[in-house]
């Protein structure tokens, strides 16, 4: 068993997204994402499902059908192939699970 205190790994940069890699298997990546107001992630993860939790912060999710306002608490699936793009609007961070096709 794995076990994380979010608190323990939670860093921001001005520079760039902070991601802390928590689980890495064949099948599944788990990180914990920080970002400051203005960043964005997830441009290079279209290929592979994606579940992201919203654990603080607000933000926003633009797919090709717009987009879409994000708060904490928020639970987000997207299927492999879908194009997408989390952006903070507040300092936000976010646990990202990827899932491999196969």
């Amino acid at each position: 068993m794995g076990e994380f205190k979010l608190e323990a790994v939670t860093k921001f940069s001005e520079e760039n997204v902070v991601s802390t890699s928590l689980y890495d298997s064949q099948k599944v990546c788990t990180n914990f994402l920080c970002m400051e107001e203005g960043q964005s992630a997830l441009d290079d993860t279209k290929e592979q499902k994606v579940i992201v939790i919203i654990n603080s912060g607000s933000g926003s999710v633009v797919t090709d059908d717009g987009e879409q306002d994000i708060e904490e608490g928020t639970f987000i699936l997207f299927e492999s192939g879908e194009s997408r793009s989390l952006k903070a609007k507040s300092k936000l961070t976010a646990l990202v699970s990827a899932i491999s096709k196969g």
